[in-house]
């Protein structure tokens, strides 16, 4: 990825996706002061995992598209020599609108297993024996493979057990997304063996830890749970607060990826009760009486010229237009800068206008605007709307938190600042409810 000169580059360089590797050198603009001048949020990360005795337990939230994996990418480049990191990329492997804790530590373990085969950081087959032959009797009950993929060859060594360890996870694992009836009898079968999931996950942590510091006596293995932080509200419920003690029992720090509205739920008193949490805040661009933000400002015009010649390729106004109405939402900002660079580049512009800019911001409008439903039994769409309008209308952005909200946050058709309990609506669903005559005004 290179820094944009023509509109045709435009769109690899505002790629939506987290800042890793080179692209954290060459693009990554450091947003502290604008996410939180008194508590800098990356400064803080970096100090609960070198001042919190081990194993640190932190849950890691943020609205979507708001810079979190790109900073824990950012955090293992820099302590790469003090910490050992394991990712598990939960999308990439589970079907995260179907997960469950059953899913999530099978996951683990296979990442494990799989690491410290790759690694040479698992020696003993004593700690490999006994979860084979766990793995082989569930898969028999599951019926995921056949008996004859069952059998292994007399004398095998160690690398061909780990082999045979990893590949029946990956069968099981594999199983949840065949079939809602095939997820379902492999959860119905590990249920009642959660316990020793949960003890071979956690022998294989041991084993891995053990070499390692005799490999690197000072350096700590660290998990990092990445692609949690989209589930929907059942799921997350269903995952964090129902199984807090089963997640925060893994004998290793750990690093869940959570829902922002996890975090100001009422649910919060438990969740703090077993991990440490860390919010990553909004990049500011109004204050919560309705000022320009001005440094929100400045770090966004900044992380957006890393990216492109912006004085080559964008309009002044349109800029401006693209900052005032993302509300400092970086995945948004991205992608309505990618959008009008393609409608300029069929208007055979050499930039992109304002009007070009408009059209990618309603189109952006229109996606927010169709996300704000709900039918739970408990809370209506007419219920959303009402809470929004109630936000809206707050002097300084407070309200309190219900289910109401809870779903606004997930959509984000509400952002939360400074984490503090402000909130506002994303600038486009404020048009949005004003053209439908909800709101007198735009502004606040």
């Amino acid at each position: 990825m290179k820094r944009a000169e023509a509109l045709s580059e435009i769109r690899q360089a505002t790629d939506i996706g987290p800042l890793d590797g080179e692209a954290i050198n060459e693009f990554y603009v450091l947003a502290d002061p604008a996410r939180d001048p008194l508590l800098p949020p990356s400064g803080v990360l970096r100090d609960l995992l070198y001042e919190t005795p081990p194993p640190l337990r932190l849950l890691f939230a943020s609205h979507p598209g708001a810079g979190k994996s790109t900073e824990l990418n950012r955090l293992m480049m820099e302590a790469q020599a003090d910490f050992w990191f394991v990712r598990l990329p939960t999308p990439q492997m589970l079907d995260i609108a179907t997960l469950t804790h059953i899913d999530l530590i099978l996951a683990m373990m296979e990442t494990l297993y799989e690491v410290g085969r790759k690694e040479s950081l698992i020696k003993d087959r004593r700690v490999i024996e006994p979860v084979r032959g766990w793995l082989r009797e569930v898969v028999r009950e599951t019926k995921v493979v056949r008996d004859e993929e069952l059998e292994i060859e007399a004398g095998v060594g160690l690398d061909g057990l780990l082999a045979q360890v990893v590949g029946l996870q990956a069968k099981l694992r594999s199983a949840f997304s065949l079939s809602h009836e095939s997820a379902k009898t492999v959860r119905q079968v590990l249920q009642p063996r959660i316990a020793e999931l949960r003890q071979y996950c956690n022998q294989v942590l041991v084993e891995m830890t053990s070499h390692l510091n005799e490999r690197q006596p000072r350096r700590r293995l660290v998990l990092i749970v990445e692609g949690t932080d989209k589930l929907d509200v059942a799921v997350a419920r269903g995952l964090f607060v129902e199984h807090t003690g089963l997640l925060a029992d893994l004998q290793t720090s750990i690093i869940y990826t959570v829902p922002l509205f996890l975090i100001h739920s009422a649910d919060r008193k438990r969740l703090e009760s077993y991990f440490e949490t860390l919010t990553l805040p909004m990049i500011k661009t109004h204050t919560p009486q309705g000022a320009q933000f001005d440094l929100g400002w400045r770090v966004l015009r900044e992380i957006v010229d890393r990216r492109l010649d912006i004085e080559r390729l964008i309009s002044s106004e349109a800029l401006t237009l693209a900052i005032e109405k993302t509300g400092g939402v970086l995945r948004d900002l991205l992608w309505a800068i990618q959008r009008a660079s393609q409608v300029a580049r069929y208007e055979n512009a050499e930039q992109i206008s304002l009007v070009a800019m408009r059209h990618s911001l309603d189109q952006l409008k229109t996606r927010y605007s169709q996300s704000v439903y709900a039918n739970t039994g408990r809370v209506d769409t007419t219920a959303l709307y009402t809470k929004m309008q109630e936000i809206a209308q707050a002097p300084l952005g407070k309200a309190p938190m219900d289910e109401a909200l809870q779903l606004l946050l997930y959509s984000q058709a509400v952002i939360e600042y400074n984490a503090t309990g402000w909130y506002d609506l994303h600038p486009l669903m404020r048009e949005a409810l004003q053209e439908m005559g909800r709101l007198e005004n735009v502004a606040r």
